[in-house]
């Protein structure tokens, strides 16, 4: 939830630019923007907190973002409504299901659940996998099971090697949009971690398909080490549009209630009503920023506006 969109607007400057070290300053880049990782992770919140059709779901949150770096195959299942899943392995799957870890109450209906909304679109069996090992990663994480115990069940049941470390991956680890290829490599970054920060810095510092990676790793480190530290729940908060923002916040009003976030929540209103104050051009900024991001210049009057707001509140 929070912590897999911030894992993805932390990685979100790297995806295409890897670095290969964890002590990289700031966290948050002033370049640091959410991606579709973020979008379709909210649409699944939504869709569990409202009883909605995840296709839908999925289609609407598209339209509303059509410029956050969706791949070609789920432009084109969003232009069809009646269109059926199109076998994908890709790591979609995984970036978006952290909300099922959290919304279900066994580890059976987390597995069911997670291959139901993951085969909207990715009905790959791969696909499917790499979505139900990151929800039963964040189900057990929540649930109170040791890594060593979250380890042992993951390589059982889905046939992961997470008998390796960080150091192991990173030298030779490459860009990779497969399941297979990044939901492990995201899992062995949180068992190699020793809070939610260095889980985040850690997927990073692998490389590859860096804001998805991140994204897993973020949310499976949330539900193992409890609420992310206030300042970072504080900046994705600030990054988040308010129409995303307020969708997370009732999801964690009724499935893990959370001062951090609550108080993020509200200190973000209160910056979204500055910039509304200082900025005239809000929305035109705004919808300037997606168009950037497809083009590949992340520079834009909205960022540069939150981050000068950002850095005068200090946060």
């Amino acid at each position: 939830m929070l912590g897999a969109i911030t894992g993805d607007i932390v990685g979100s400057v790297y995806e295409w630019n890897n670095i290969k070290y964890k002590k990289f300053e700031p966290l948050f880049s002033p370049r640091a923007f959410f991606t579709d990782d973020t979008i379709l992770t909210v649409a699944l919140m939504d869709a569990i907190l409202n009883d909605r059709d995840y296709g839908d779901m999925l289609r609407r949150y598209y339209n509303e973002y059509p410029h956050a770096g969706y791949g070609n195959l789920f432009h084109q299942w969003c232009k069809y409504e009646d269109k059926e899943g199109y076998n994908s392995w890709g790591n979609g799957s995984a970036m978006r299901t952290s909300a099922v870890g959290y919304a279900f109450d066994s580890l059976e209906e987390v597995l069911e659940k997670a291959e139901y909304y993951a085969s909207f679109t990715h009905n790959h069996p791969e696909g499917i996998k790499g979505a139900q090992a990151t929800s039963a990663c964040i189900f057990m994480a929540r649930m109170g099971l040791s890594k060593d115990e979250i380890r042992a069940n993951i390589a059982n049941q889905f046939g992961y090697d997470l008998n390796r470390t960080i150091n192991d991956i990173r030298p030779d680890y490459i860009f990779n949009e497969s399941c297979q290829g990044t939901v492990p490599e995201a899992i062995v970054a949180f068992l190699d971690s020793t809070d939610y920060e260095d889980a985040i810095r850690g997927a990073v510092s692998l490389g590859g398909d860096s804001d998805t990676l991140t994204c897993i790793t973020g949310g499976i480190a949330e539900a193992f080490y409890g609420d992310i530290p206030q300042e970072i729940a504080d900046q994705s908060m600030h990054i988040l549009v308010p129409d995303l923002s307020e969708v997370v916040v009732k999801f964690y009003n009724k499935y893990r209630p959370s001062d951090t976030i609550t108080s993020a929540y509200k200190d973000a209103g209160k910056f979204v009503k500055e910039l509304n104050q200082t900025d005239d051009h809000f929305q035109e900024n705004q919808d300037k920023f997606w168009k950037s991001v497809v083009e590949g210049s992340k520079q834009t009057g909205l960022l540069n506006s939150l981050s000068s707001l950002i850095k005068k509140k200090k946060l």
